[in-house]
């Protein structure tokens, strides 16, 4: 099994839609899939990820199912009002002593770190149930096949939620891949299911925000969700 992960079109925050180019993205971005062999579709129930689902579902006559559990996370930086938890400053989540045990949340300034338990906690309860319809229980760090199934699916998600579903998929600390990685608008990030031995699964991420629809249709990357000295 194979999943590709991705993250909404240039979005419209205020309206929760696209931008006239984030529908120029999920456009190039449904002929890039169309030749992927993608069986199921998938989308947050927000209005951007369902709006970029939209172009894949119209191309490939596939029906976009909804995920209420991969919304957006909502969870904030502590005395930053506009600051999401995902977006706090690296130099804060890579301190000596968060690096020192990357369980202690505590040691992260700013990161509401029993909200950010509870969150992770849910996402995995509710990733494990998404897994489990798909015939992959886990066990641990790796998953048990009940059913084997070469389906490659398509989610359409969004920026946090994608790098922390991610996390806890790979076994990497949260605040880790949040600061060291970032998943453009309408990105690919393909995360195949492993199954080097009969009966059980690694999921291994063999492609992360990629873009080549929007090379191939002679677009620039978004800088939505950069920060900063992004040009």
């Amino acid at each position: 099994m194979k999943i590709y992960l991705i993250r909404h079109g240039d979005p419209d925050y205020a309206n929760d839609t696209l931008t006239e180019r984030g529908h120029q993205e999920a456009r190039a971005l449904a002929g890039y899939l169309a030749g992927q062999g993608i069986t199921r579709v998938y989308a947050s129930p927000m209005g951007r990820a369902r709006d970029t689902a939209r172009y894949t579902s119209d191309t490939l006559g596939i029906p976009v199912d909804t995920l209420p559990w991969t919304a957006e996370l909502g969870v904030r930086a502590t005395g930053e009002e506009r600051r999401t938890a995902w977006d706090i400053h690296g130099h804060l989540i890579r301190n000596s002593d968060y690096l020192s045990d990357p369980a202690v949340f505590e040691r992260i300034p700013t990161l509401p770190a029993s909200e950010v338990r509870a969150i992770l906690e849910q996402l995995r309860r509710d990733s494990d149930r998404f897994l489990s319809t798909l015939g992959y229980q886990r066990d641990g760090g790796i998953y048990r096949v009940r059913r084997s199934t070469p389906d490659r699916i398509a989610l359409f998600a969004h920026g946090g939620l994608g790098l922390t579903w991610l996390s806890l998929l790979l076994e990497i600390p949260t605040p880790l891949l949040w600061s060291g990685f970032f998943l453009h608008t309408s990105s690919v990030t393909q995360i195949l299911f492993d199954e080097r031995d009969d009966g059980f699964a690694t999921p291994r991420c063999i492609m992360m925000s990629a873009l080549p629809h929007l090379y191939a249709s002679g677009l620039e990357p978004s800088q939505a969700g950069i920060k900063a000295n992004y040009t």
